[in-house]
């Protein structure tokens, strides 16, 4: 078991090395800083005195800068397919070095105006935090597999061999209604 894990993870190194990644940034001609500070209270880690209702509102758009730039956010991957704008971004996580990192993928579509469609926007997966070099060799996988087949399953934490999706899982899933994540109860 532990000699398949190992050489999966060789393939998968000698895959990353070789090839370049599917959707390079410079292939949509966005800003992707604005689009970020667009979608990041979303996913932002919010302030004890922020109420999850009061997350878009401007009085609060000084914390998630600050937010921004303490937590690194770093645009990984993005592409447009079938109506949807694909995003992922990384952000550094608490660790004692400061040197782990964690990826956010979601979607969202459009308006009319090119505007983002807030009711349209879902998170599709969070990664486990690592390393940075880990995120960027199992983020290029695990973007390509969201938007080329929508089917991640293998790299749930149920499945897979190792620390690639953190959640949705077994017992967290994200309710598109009410745009967050939530758990199932454990019986």
């Amino acid at each position: 078991m532990k000699k398949s894990g190992f050489a999966f993870l060789c393939l998968t190194l000698c895959y990353a090395c070789t090839d370049k990644s599917n959707y390079p940034l410079s292939d949509y001609r966005i800003d992707y800083d604005g689009v970020l500070d667009t979608i990041l209270p979303y996913f932002a880690s919010l302030h004890d005195s922020i109420p999850a209702d009061q997350r878009f509102l401007l009085k609060n758009r000084h914390y998630m800068m600050v937010h921004k730039i303490e937590r690194l956010y770093e645009w990984m991957h993005y592409t447009e397919k079938d109506g949807y704008s694909y995003f992922m971004v990384s952000r550094v996580q608490p660790s004692l070095k400061k040197d782990k990192f964690l990826s956010i993928c979601g979607r969202f579509k459009r308006d009319k105006n090119g505007r983002i469609d807030s009711a349209s926007f879902e998170e599709l997966f969070w990664t486990w935090k690592m390393k940075k070099d880990s995120l960027l060799i199992k983020s290029d996988t695990l973007f390509s597999a969201m938007v080329e087949t929508g089917d991640i399953e293998r790299y749930t934490p149920e499945k897979s061999n190792g620390y690639w999706i953190e959640f949705p899982s077994r017992f967290v899933y994200y309710d598109k209604a009410t745009q967050s994540w939530k758990t199932r109860p454990s019986y």
